[in-house]
This record gives C-alpha cells, structure tokens and sequence, in this order.
C-alpha cells in the first residue's frame, strides 16, 4: 500500500498580512491600571472572516466572561505558523493587522484597529499552524 501524500491547504503564498501582538504594561507610577503596550511577536498571516464555528466561540465567550457586547462584525480568524515555543498566543494580547481595511486615517494617520486574541487553537495533527480568533470588544 502506497501512503497518499496530502499536501498542506495553507501556503507561504497565502500568508499576506503582518500582524503585531501586543501585550500591556503595567504603569510604573503610582496610578493602578495598565500603560504603555510591548511588542510581543510580529508574523505573517492569513486573514478570513469568522466562521460559524468562531461566531459559536464568541457567543459563549459572552455567557462564560460576562462581557457585556461583543461586535461579531470586527471579528477574523488568523492562521499564523507554529513558532514551536518561540511565541504562541494568549488570550491577555492584543493584535493589530496591517492592512488598510481593517484601520481607520485619524489627523492624517493610519491608526490599525485593536483586536483582543479570544481564542487561540493550534493544529495538533501536523503542527504547522496555529488558528486564533480575533474580536473587538466594546
């Protein structure tokens, strides 16, 4: 019996957009609350609109956390690569992607919009791909 090759469905050709992790810092004042955001990682992805498996995620993300509303229009699905412990996403970060259609001109500026990580999966059959899903949440 031959084995049948299955070739992978993402490519290096389908990962187009940079995205930038962050992470806030705590102030170093005497204020409580969180300051300024560290880079954590920055790579490339493909970026898709949520699936329903995803918009299910968010739903009962809402019962789970108690967040009060969450736009289920500003919400994408990332595959990025397995960095194998180099990075891997967490729900505490945020990620801005780096494409137009998901930014905002603010005084002449091009301001990315701020996604919080909501969930994060990695491909635990052939440990290429991570999928993280992304959502604002107001």
């Amino acid at each position: 019996m031959k084995p049948k090759f299955n070739p992978n469905k993402i490519g290096s050709g389908e990962l187009r957009t940079t995205v930038s992790f962050y992470q806030y810092a705590p102030h170093n004042g005497p204020e409580p609350g969180e300051g300024v955001m560290d880079k954590v990682n920055e790579c490339f992805a493909e970026v898709y609109n949520a699936g329903m498996k995803d918009i299910e995620i968010l739903n009962s993300g809402r019962e789970q956390q108690q967040l009060k509303f969450i736009n289920t229009k500003n919400a994408v699905t990332l595959n990025i690569r397995d960095s194998f412990g180099e990075y891997f996403p967490d729900t505490e970060h945020y990620a801005e992607l780096q494409d137009y259609r998901y930014s905002k001109m603010v005084d002449g500026e091009r301001k990315y919009i701020r996604f919080n990580v909501i969930d994060v999966r990695p491909n635990l059959t052939k440990n290429d791909f991570i999928t993280v899903l992304l959502a604002v949440i107001t």
